[in-house]
Formats: structure tokens, sequence, C-alpha cells
């Protein structure tokens, strides 16, 4: 009589041991290169914010040049534009200066976002790990802020001298200066005068922006994606409209959370220009020698709390597309890897 299980014995039978091992391996080999493929480089988010941050600032600089020099405007300053608003200052700017006034510092522009972007990502992506041992996309909201915060506090110690350049550019033609200034023109000017410490001129005040932008920046991104849909409805465009509009909403939350220092960093640094000449935005503030919190305290004696959100419309104008935009390329970007 024949045994139930032979038909099983055959079927075995007919994989030698040879294949056997041969799959095994080949399934395991697999297994070890998806693995190894996951891994992406350490330099990854880097470059990715770094490429993202170009496209950005390439569509939103205009905006950023009317914030500083809405930040550069107010009660007793004789230099100052005096916009009504976002979109009067656009339209004085271009008719003043014409369109490449709305252009004013764009390669320190340029040489500002690529390491503050790129740093920030990098910088964010090393903190999380070492607070959240998880998916770093679920961390917990707490560790996305902490993380954020010490992210946004290291990159801004890298960025300060090019953050004086940059905003020494930005606010020149609000003086109606002649001739734009050269990057390096400027950077001479500011070392001649005050020795390197004056290209960390605001550092307190940069280190405290980039601080609470930073936190809510990745806290409010990471936050919004958990809420996307999850499986086959996450399709790819699903996917880059969430991107979107988690990357929208962590632009305004940074914005409303870093205004008030935005502000100040402004006044203080671009005092740091004052040996340029036909600078005279630079000259009226090199006068007022304020810390951070003087600062505040002067503009909320003076003008109200009110004051420390000037130039805010413009700034969500900017860092909310912007931010979308950003955190899209991020993401699609780093899945290349």
């Amino acid at each position: 009589q024949k045994s139930s299980c032979e038909p099983h014995w055959r079927s075995l039978n007919a994989y030698p041991c040879s294949r056997v091992i041969s799959t095994c391996a080949q399934g395991v080999g697999a297994g070890a290169m998806a693995a190894a493929g996951s891994k992406k480089p350490p330099w990854a988010p880097f470059a990715c914010g770094a490429v993202a941050a170009i496209a950005e600032l390439s569509l939103m600089q205009p905006l950023d040049v009317v914030k500083t020099r809405m930040h550069l405007q107010g009660l007793g300053v004789q230099t100052g534009d005096n916009f009504g608003g976002t979109w009067a200052a656009v339209q004085g700017i271009r008719q003043a200066e014409g369109t490449l006034g709305l252009w004013r510092g764009f390669v320190p522009g340029l040489c500002v976002v690529i390491p503050r972007r790129g740093f920030k990502f990098l910088f964010y992506d090393a903190f999380v790990g070492l607070l959240w041992k998880g998916e770093k996309g679920k961390a917990p909201f707490a560790h996305s802020m902490l993380a954020g915060g010490m992210a946004g506090g290291a990159e801004a110690c890298v960025i300060t001298p090019l953050e004086c350049i940059k905003i020494a550019m930005q606010s020149e033609k609000a003086c109606g200066g002649s001739a734009p200034t050269g990057t390096l023109a400027f950077a001479a000017a500011m070392v001649r005068t005050g020795g390197i410490a004056s290209m960390y001129t605001g550092l307190a005040a940069t280190v405290s922006k980039h601080t609470a932008h930073s936190m809510f920046y990745f806290a409010a991104f990471h936050e919004t994606k958990k809420l996307a849909p999850k499986g086959q409805e996450a399709g790819p465009v699903v996917k880059i409209g969430w991107d979107l509009g988690a990357g929208f909403v962590a632009g305004c939350a940074a914005a409303t959370a870093n205004n008030p220092f935005d502000v100040v960093k402004t006044r203080q640094q671009v005092g740091a220009a004052s040996a340029v000449s036909n600078h005279a935005v630079a000259k009226e503030f090199s006068a007022a020698k304020r810390s951070l919190v003087g600062w505040m305290m002067e503009l909320v004696r003076t003008e109200g709390p009110q004051a420390l959100y000037k130039g805010y419309f413009a700034k969500v104008a900017r860092l909310g597309p912007g931010s979308a935009l950003i955190f899209c390329m991020f993401e699609q970007l780093m899945a290349l890897f």
C-alpha cells in the first residue's frame, strides 16, 4: 500500500538540493541588495535640500527683497520706503529701480540658501536620528521640534556672514544708491571697517530666528503628513499633493514663529554695511547699537507689538508656496537614492 506522503516526497525530489540552495542564496542576495539600496548616502539630505532651495529662490526672490525693505521702514526711520503693503512694495520697487530691483542680492541669496537649506535638512536628519530610533517621518511632535530647533541653531552659525551680505545688498537701493555694489565689495567693506566680527553681526537674532523657524518647519510638515492616506490610496499624485500641502502648512507656521526675530536680525545686520558709500540705510541703522531684546522692546514701545510682524504677508507669501515646493522636491529627490 502506497503512503499518502508519497506525492509530497516525489514533489520534493523534483527539486535537487543544489537548486534549493541556489534559490535560497538568490533570495538572501536580493534581500541584502534591497537593504543596502534602502540606505541613503549621508550627503543626500544636503544635496536634495540645496537643489530644492535653488528652485525656490529663483521663483521667490522678489518677495524676499520686499520683506527686507519692509523690515527697514517704520516710525522714526528716515531712509525707509514706507510702503503700504506687499503689493505696493512690489510696484514701488519696480517703478523706482526697474524689475531688476526686485532681484537685488540674488547671488548672495543663492550663496545663503544653498548651505542654509542643505545644512537644515542634513542637520535635522542627523539630530532626529539621535532622538528617535524609529522611522524619521513618524517621529513624535516633541522630537521633531527639538531636532528642528537644534538643526536651525547649527545652520545659523554657518550662514550668518552670508546673511549679513545679503541683507546689505537687498537694502542698498532703498537709499537711492546710484549703482548696486557687488557681493565681494560689500564683504570687503564690512571686514575693512569692522573686522571679521562684523560678518557675525546679529548672530543671536539669526540663531533665534532659525531655531524658531526649524522647530515649526519640520514638526508641522511631519505632523501634517501623518494625516495622509496610507496603502493603495496613496498613489504618486496623492503623495505629491500631500507633500505640497504639508510644505505649505510648514512654511506658514515657520514664518509666524520667526518673523519677530527676523525683523530684529535685518535691522542689526544692515548696519554692518555702513562703510559702503551711498548706503544711507546702513548708516542710519549702524547708529542704533541694541541687542536682540533691546530692539524688540524699542519696536514694541514705539510702534506696538505689530511692529514685530513687519513684512509678515510678504514672508508668508514667499514661505508658504516656497516651502511647498522645497518639501515636495526634497521628498521626490530623496526617493531617487
